[in-house]
């Protein structure tokens, strides 16, 4: 759990510094013709943002591969414990 509790962490940061970055721009004086890739401070915020991005991403994949895992674990142990009930079950019944 704490792996997942760390990237809802992570993700709720990203989104706050999302809003303030917007929210920035919003407050800002227009500049005319100046496009949001040219402005350095958003320039550097979306960059920092795209990577973290791509983070969250990979580190989503290795935990969905990590709950595959868990869950045909689980699902294994289940139908070995279902089966052992069954067989326990049928001793009883002699």
């Amino acid at each position: 759990m704490g792996n997942g509790e760390n990237t809802e962490s992570r993700i709720q940061v990203a989104l706050e510094r999302l809003e303030t970055l917007v929210n920035g721009k919003e407050n800002r004086p227009s500049q005319g013709s100046l496009l949001i890739g040219e402005d350095p401070i958003i320039k550097a915020e979306m960059d920092s943002l795209r990577v973290e991005n791509q983070l969250l991403r990979q580190e989503l994949l290795e935990l969905t591969a990590a709950y595959n895992g868990l869950k045909q674990a689980s699902d294994n142990v289940s139908l070995r414990l279902d089966k052992t009930i069954g067989d326990i079950s049928q001793m009883l019944e002699q």
